[in-house]
């Protein structure tokens, strides 16, 4: 162990040590704060999994494609004209 590695480790003990002393105070100062970010994390999280399931249930319907952006479009697709095809026919 080096000298940095001990100097962090000692950091990191008093960081932990104050964060357990001043936690009723920050948590009081800090709450509204971290009651708006989880809002916003929860919002997220759940367009998020919207978004997701949306897509899945997209792929699993007969005769549906699934969205341009989750499955790109075959290579040879979008070559066809300017001889993408021509190496699959190789193969």
């Amino acid at each position: 162990m080096t000298k940095s590695e001990i100097g962090y480790f000692c950091a990191g003990v008093a960081a932990g040590a104050l964060g357990v002393k001043f936690y009723p105070q920050m948590k009081e100062k800090l709450a509204p704060y971290l009651a708006g970010a989880m809002v916003f994390a929860q919002e997220a999280f759940g367009d998020a999994i919207k978004d997701a399931l949306d897509a899945v249930s997209a792929m699993q319907q007969p005769g549906e494609s699934a969205p341009a952006d989750i499955v790109p479009a075959h290579p040879d697709a979008s070559s066809a004209g300017s001889g993408g095809s021509a190496g699959a026919a190789a193969a």
